[in-house]
């Protein structure tokens, strides 16, 4: 594991909370790690185990998109999301769900899913995978654990490892259930911190996270000059559009010395 570029040391400290960060290139296996297996309140970013969970049962033909689920009013819970604004209630596919739970991070169609999946299936991909940190304990309420009840958790390396899984077709095998499944990523609506700052020509699949005192961000970045995870997971945090800003800066300084690492010449090293 290399140490911290200075320049990545610098915007590290002008984030005003803490920060695990990790970074990897995934074909180069250049790394870049800072604090990256803290376990954190993971918020929203579980979501992306619940969403590989999903796919890896729609590639071997466990479950079928296309099958339905009502959306009672019972189900129907506080936080991000549309689906509790909706007057009409609807019938959505399992598709559907896993759409609104990942680009507008609706809370309502997680629970759906988590029910639909059983709550087994999480902790044995997790397992699998050797995600040590992370843990879906809860479903998902518009708020932090209560007083005695168990937390989500998840740790930077933890949701790199994810991604990096997933992005290698070692959960969701190529072809086209796992393009599905990058086509959501990168429909993501809340792209104000990893995305916000990086090249055009820069795809960005992300799933963003946040409760009162945590901020966080996990992506796939494909770059014209490679693909690689990044992880941003933020705690203590007291000043959400100052550290977003902040967050976004960290995000483009740990790109450009991707850039220049994997644009270094031998005779530079």
């Amino acid at each position: 594991m290399l140490s911290l570029p200075r320049a990545i040391r610098l915007a590290l400290e002008q984030v005003p909370a803490r920060v695990s960060l990790s970074f990897c290139d995934l074909d180069r296996q250049w790394k870049i790690a800072h604090d990256a297996d803290h376990p954190v309140t993971a918020a929203s970013t579980i979501k992306l185990l619940v969403l590989v969970t999903l796919y890896r049962a729609f590639a071997r033909g466990d479950l079928d998109p296309n099958e339905s689920i009502a959306l009672t009013p019972d189900a129907v819970v506080p936080g991000s999301g549309v689906l509790r604004w909706l007057r009409h209630r609807p019938t959505l596919t399992l598709r559907d769900l896993a759409v609104l739970m990942v680009i507008v991070s609706d809370n309502t169609a997680s629970n759906l899913l988590i029910e639909r999946l059983g709550w087994s299936a999480f902790a044995a991909l997790a397992t699998e995978l050797g995600l040590a940190q992370t843990a879906l304990r809860r479903r998902f309420a518009g708020r932090a654990a209560l007083p005695g009840e168990e937390e989500n958790v998840t740790s930077a390396r933890d949701l790199a490892q994810l991604l990096a899984s997933l992005e290698k077709g070692k959960i969701v095998p190529e072809g086209p259930w796992l393009e599905d499944l990058r086509t959501i990523l990168t429909a993501q609506q809340f792209r104000d911190i990893i995305p916000a700052r990086l090249p055009a020509d820069v795809r960005v699949g992300n799933k963003t996270g946040s409760l009162p005192g945590f901020l966080h961000d996990a992506a796939l970045l494909w770059a014209p000059h490679g693909r690689a995870t990044l992880v941003l997971l933020a705690r203590d945090v007291h000043d959400a559009e100052l550290t977003r800003r902040a967050l976004a800066d960290l995000a483009r300084a740990v790109y450009d010395e991707w850039w220049m690492e994997t644009n270094r010449k031998p005779s530079d090293s």
